[in-house]
């Protein structure tokens, strides 16, 4: 077995040794004491050979009586970051994350997702708000393009606003390059975006990275663009600017894959069918009243 191949399952290791209770009051260690302690109970509580622990780094909790640490876990070549909280006096100790149960989850969600200036349908003040995170090299992208164009959004107008978000995923060849297009589409209009986005999905199965440009130019030829200028946007990637916030935005909620979507805020993933669509949608507009 790799070096790579044994660390993966080191978070789970971890968790597993470092389940434990609240704090206990007694007399607070320095951070070197309590780093110390830490990484030598690490070390003999993870059985995968040849892992090293070092804490990193120690900050502010955010919870009474605990301490939150950073830790690197070792193996060769390969390293992983573990974020822990530990009780001052070093007898308790849990790794996960800290959840404020006073914050409502979707509304956190939304709050980090910008909808100004975006590629949008829908009237602005809909009940339900569907953000997407799409790249358009991606197969079950294409799949849930046409669940949405053909089952979905017509079947709910104007009670539902679109967002369309650009998530490339590092594996397709050409799907940056796509996303760059479609943000130039969209520097000449909201509506532009939309031609090429239609664009984009319906032909697919034709677009390699060779041809990409010529295949989106017919494209914006097509629905009327300024071709010379979608072209020099095109070319000197004037939007990969706007791509990468999109990218950035995905990543801070917890997007890995595409499609992805937020409705309302509550995350569904993957080729969803129009039943899938129809539940989160009506249950959204139920609580809205």
């Amino acid at each position: 077995m790799t070096a790579a191949r044994r660390l993966v399952p080191l978070a789970a290791l971890v968790l597993l040794a470092a389940c434990g209770g609240g704090p206990s009051g007694g007399a607070a260690l320095s951070d070197d004491a309590l780093a110390q302690r830490v990484t030598e109970y690490f070390e003999k509580a993870v059985p995968t050979p040849g892992i090293a622990f070092k804490v990193t780094k120690w900050e502010d909790a955010g919870v009474a009586g605990m301490r939150k640490g950073s830790m690197v876990a070792t193996l060769g070549q390969q390293t992983q970051n573990i974020s822990f909280y530990v009780t001052p006096d070093g007898h308790w100790i849990f790794r996960g994350d800290v959840v404020d149960l006073t914050v409502d989850p979707l509304k956190a969600n939304m709050a980090k997702i910008s909808l100004d200036n975006q590629p949008e349908r829908g009237p602005k003040d809909a009940k339900v708000t569907i953000v997407e995170y799409s790249d358009f090299q991606c197969p079950f992208c294409s799949r849930v393009y046409t669940t949405l164009e053909n089952d979905v959004l017509k079947d709910y107008g104007d009670k539902v606003r679109f967002v369309f978000k650009n998530f490339p995923l590092p594996m397709h060849p050409w799907a940056e390059d796509a996303a760059v297009a479609s943000e130039c589409a969209f520097q000449q209009g909201n509506d532009k975006f939309w031609l090429m986005y239609n664009g984009l999905f319906s032909k697919q199965g034709d677009i390699t990275k060779d041809n990409l440009k010529e295949k989106a130019s017919a494209i914006a030829k097509d629905g009327g663009l300024d071709v010379a200028k979608f072209q020099d946007c095109f070319d000197n990637k004037k939007t990969k600017d706007a791509v990468d916030a999109d990218v950035k935005e995905a990543t801070s909620l917890g997007v890995n894959s595409t499609p992805t979507f937020f409705v309302n805020g509550r995350k569904l993933a993957g080729a969803l069918s129009p039943a899938d669509f129809k539940q989160a949608i009506d249950r959204e507009m139920g609580s809205k009243g």
